[in-house]
């Protein structure tokens, strides 16, 4: 009898083998992890921050429910940047890609006004292969992992692209920011062969995401999710852009349209009445929504770890139609001010986020590949995200503290902004304009919105924080702008 039984059990554990289950919760088994990461994302682009005029009743309601962190910070106010630092866990400039790639050293001014420095392109073309990515580090622990969406940081012949990188796999990869929101996706058709002329790529990259997990597996998965939304060229539906035309001419006629700030050659969008831009995230969170039902539906949302956030602020002045509001932050994407470097961060972790938890310490996104690591209880890598630092403690009510951040933009850039570096240590934040030769410093705690100008009234605090901050760019090997001779 006992020879019929253990025969019976190894046909049943033969059976067994490769045939894959759905990775569901247990004790024993290793979270899964989802990484979204939105384009050019602003601060203000969710009902829960304070828009009235876009809708995100999705985001808003995992807002509620996930834990929310209100000083997110990218180390960058632009993309390739942010995204290289996610990857890595190092600032740019130390990694070295301090613009979208390739770049350009050109200089964007006021008309009639001159560049007063050089700003070199970015100092590498790509990610380097030195680099251990967040991705290779989940695929050591045997976690598979897939890369869905956005690359841009680096050509796919300098870089190989994600499964060069730490991704077993990778679909619709967008390799710099060539694409547009409806088939055939400005030359890109190969994405998703099925699709038709009308076809969303955000909700066809979120069916995709979906495909993916729910996949029947005996491993964890780690999913980064690149939308290309919200980035240019803004486009929507015919009933969704009709729908918030109407909500935009029932907006009141009196007030700002757009702010001309001191540091800028471009004006900035005051408020957001863009209905294609609306409708666009509109259909982002949608999808969010969409995809987090799917993670309930099969099971896998009481083990999976979701990271939902933004790779630097919105685009808020007009280049190529359609600009955001970051209002009452100023300024938006490729500026250090407020609102070209922070954007929503929620984060839901089973047994850890509870509805209603809320913070405003600062996080930045070189902190996701510590702090990833540590919730699934891998182990650090300290030579590697050398800028990051776990916000673990965060979660529980510890402390959690970086003495100081560090922002490095040396280039001129179309969207209005001059090249600058800034640091933030505790309360205070330094802005060094390179082109105009001026420091700035504001209480961002008492003043976020960078109204009032501190650096006449606390000079020594304006020399301390400047030769920290050159320090650190010096040590980082960071390109820095250099005067140009006057003929």
């Amino acid at each position: 009898m006992k020879k019929l039984i253990l025969i019976f059990t190894l046909f049943t554990s033969l059976l067994s083998v490769g045939q894959k289950t759905n990775f569901k919760s247990n004790q024993d088994q290793k979270p899964n992890i989802v990484f979204i990461l939105i384009d050019d994302f602003g601060w203000m682009d969710v009902g829960y921050n304070g828009s009235t005029f876009y809708e995100t009743p999705n985001i808003d309601a995992l807002s509620k429910d996930w834990m929310r962190f209100d000083n997110c910070y990218t180390p960058s106010p632009m993309c390739s940047p942010t995204r290289t630092s996610i990857l890595t866990g190092k600032n740019p400039a130390r990694h070295g890609i301090t613009q979208w790639l390739p770049g350009l050293n050109r200089a964007f001014t006021k008309k009639g006004e001159k560049a007063t420095v050089f700003s070199p392109k970015p100092k590498v073309q790509g990610i380097q292969e030195s680099e251990i990515t967040i991705g290779e580090a989940f695929q050591e622990a045997g976690y598979e992992t897939s890369f869905m969406g956005k690359w841009h940081i680096g050509s796919f012949k300098e870089t190989g692209g994600p499964k060069n990188h730490g991704f077993d796999s990778e679909t619709a990869v967008i390799e710099s920011n060539k694409c547009t929101m409806f088939y055939p996706f400005w030359d890109n058709p190969q994405f998703f062969p099925n699709a038709k002329e009308g076809d969303n790529f955000t909700d066809l990259l979120t069916d995709a995401a979906i495909d993916f997990v729910s996949e029947k597996r005996d491993t964890p998965f780690y999913l980064h999710l690149s939308h290309f939304a919200m980035h240019a060229p803004i486009e929507t539906s015919y009933e969704l852009r009709t729908k918030f035309q109407k909500k935009a001419n029932n907006l009141p006629e009196n007030g700002a349209f757009w702010n001309d700030y001191e540091f800028t050659h471009k004006k900035i969008k005051a408020r957001q009445d863009d209905a294609e831009y609306a409708g666009e995230l509109y259909t982002l969170d949608k999808n969010i929504g969409k995809l987090v039902a799917a993670l309930k539906k099969e099971g896998l949302y009481e083990n999976t770890i979701i990271v939902f956030t933004g790779d630097n602020g919105g685009r808020s002045s007009f280049m190529g139609g359609h600009p955001t509001s970051n209002e009452p932050l100023k300024g938006g994407k490729t500026y250090v001010f407020e609102g070209g470097m922070r954007t929503p961060l929620l984060i839901h972790w089973p047994g850890h986020s509870k509805a209603g938890m809320q913070t405003n310490v600062p996080v930045t996104s070189m902190d996701f590949y510590p702090t990833l690591l540590e919730m699934a209880g891998l182990p650090q890598k300290p030579k590697q995200h050398v800028d990051g630092k776990s916000f673990v403690p965060l979660f529980n009510g510890g402390k959690f503290e970086h003495k100081a951040m560090y922002w490095h933009f040396p280039h001129y850039q179309g969207e209005g902004s001059y090249p600058a570096s800034a640091i933030r240590v505790g309360d205070y934040k330094l802005i060094n304009h390179y082109h105009h030769n001026k420091k700035q410093l504001f209480d961002v705690i008492k003043d976020p919105y960078e109204k009032t100008d501190l650096a006449d009234k606390y000079p020594k605090k304006v020399a301390k924080m400047y030769k920290k901050l050159m320090s650190y760019l010096k040590k980082t090997g960071a390109q820095i702008p250099q005067p140009i001779a006057e003929k």
